[in-house]
């Protein structure tokens, strides 16, 4: 397969726009590989565990999915001795989604870092019935500990996912 070049229109190398873009296009794909361990855990205990009161529904979202691991974790006697581990990763899935959240689902507010920052805007609807307005920041000195957070939950993600399928599998041979 070859090279595939997607050229970005008045765009230049090294500019701060491609920069931005960068950054984004490596937030929304790391952070589908590392969340996709969540999807891993949570069909591992569908398939496991069927019929157990807390698997009603399938969860798409990343809170009712945190939730619903987290008690399983908790209800589940297979599944309590990943408790600890678990939790602490959910946690970090948790403060790290939000982040993830912020920049993906906000709208770029200039093209260029300001104060060592790029600047979005996030409408948000709280409580229900109202819309704000709020500033989210991609700074460059958060930038590099958040990165390597993302790529650590894929990681973790992924060995976590591993040892629950192991476990669960050892259990059904």
């Amino acid at each position: 397969m070859g090279y595939m070049a997607f050229d970005l229109p008045r765009v230049e190398p090294n500019s701060d726009i491609e920069t931005l873009f960068k950054a984004v296009g490596f937030v929304v794909v790391q952070w589908g590989l590392a969340e996709q361990s969540l999807d891993l855990i949570v069909a591992n205990i569908f398939h496991s565990f069927n019929g157990h009161h807390l698997l009603k529904r399938r969860l798409q979202n990343l809170e009712p999915k945190i939730k619903f691991i987290r008690d399983c974790f908790s209800e589940i006697p297979e599944l309590k001795s990943f408790s600890a581990e678990g939790n602490a990763l959910l946690t970090r899935f948790s403060a790290a989604g939000k982040k993830r959240n912020d920049i993906v689902h906000s709208a770029i507010a200039s093209l260029s870092i300001e104060d060592g920052s790029f600047r979005f805007l996030k409408i948000d609807v709280l409580p229900k019935e109202h819309h704000s307005v709020r500033e989210v920041l991609l700074e460059d000195s958060d930038w590099k500990s958040f990165r390597k957070e993302l790529l650590r939950l894929g990681k973790d993600g992924q060995h976590l996912a591993q040892n629950i399928c192991s476990s669960t599998n050892q259990g059904r041979s």
